[in-house]
């Protein structure tokens, strides 16, 4: 017997109740789920710790340790799933479900391959018809459909995903990928090797990818390790002008300056070495 599980976002954290399934879809939907898991892991070769700034090849798994607010699904896998509360079919918009799970027995071990849900796949937000007979009659109860695709699966106290963004949808992961701050963005501004002519205007200009910059500029401690000097020249040699006055790296004042200029302290611009080409790369992965 599969048993489908929802994972509804409450104002404490995620709650995990159940779906009740006629006996008949309760096969259907375990068989679906682990197709959809073949699918997902065919081909994947390598299995690579999501650090914030990598996004993964065909043939690559993101993992990171699982989120502490997944510990709720892991009790489901011990608990009577009968204990569990049920979805309400009748007030189904105000569960707040961010994702559908089954648990799947390996072995000795369980795996928890999930889906994200959307308010999307609810069909009483639309107009349905359902073929009866020779004709189209409206679906006047509640109902959902089904994603195409896990999004995550989890596995010895491991969650692996190919996207972050849609992983992010289901839990809250954002500790992993941060952006500063007010407070952080006024210390940044206040460091010794830059030059901002206008703090105030330089926090309007910040939008969220400059701040996630700022972040990890501050993070990687890049002002602190290299000297102005240094950052100017090797910014020269890649065909970035940097500003120098009084011994400190002048901050643009428009947001597509500041980006390169910080896209360059994040190691974020690189010469290709054959054809001498500068990219601008968002995904990032040290080759040891």
């Amino acid at each position: 017997m599969v048993n489908l599980f929802a994972l509804c976002r409450t104002a404490t954290g995620l709650q995990v109740k159940r779906v009740a399934l006629a006996q008949p879809v309760q096969a259907k939907v375990g068989t679906i789920f682990h197709t959809q898991a073949n699918s997902f892991l065919n081909g994947i070769a390598e299995e690579v710790d999501f650090s914030g700034d990598w996004k993964p090849d065909d043939d690559e798994l993101l993992v990171i340790d699982a989120p502490a607010e997944a510990a709720v699904i892991v009790a489901t896998i011990t608990a009577n799933p009968i204990s569990l509360p049920e979805i309400d079919a009748q007030n189904f918009m105000a569960e707040g479900i961010r994702g559908l799970f089954v648990i799947e027995p390996v072995g000795q071990e369980h795996r928890i391959l999930i889906q994200a849900f959307s308010a999307q796949q609810l069909l009483s937000r639309r107009t349905t018809l359902f073929l009866s007979g020779n004709s189209f009659k409206e679906l006047t109860e509640p109902g959902f459909t089904l994603d195409n695709n896990i999004v995550a699966i989890m596995e010895g106290g491991k969650l692996k995903f190919k996207s972050f963004q849609r992983t992010r949808t289901v839990f809250d992961l954002q500790q992993l990928y941060k952006e500063a701050t007010d407070q952080e963005v006024d210390a940044f501004c206040q460091h010794a090797s830059l030059e901002v002519a206008d703090t105030a205007a330089f926090k309007v200009a910040a939008d969220q990818g400059i701040r996630k910059l700022v972040h990890a500029i501050t993070k990687a401690n890049v002002l602190n390790t290299h000297q102005v000097v240094v950052i100017a020249e090797k910014a020269a040699s890649l065909g970035i002008n940097v500003a120098v006055k009084d011994g400190k790296l002048l901050v643009p004042s428009d947001r597509k300056s500041i980006k390169t200029l910080f896209r360059f302290l994040d190691d974020g611009i690189y010469q290709a070495a054959l054809s001498s080409s500068r990219y601008v790369t968002n995904s990032k992965r040290r080759i040891v």
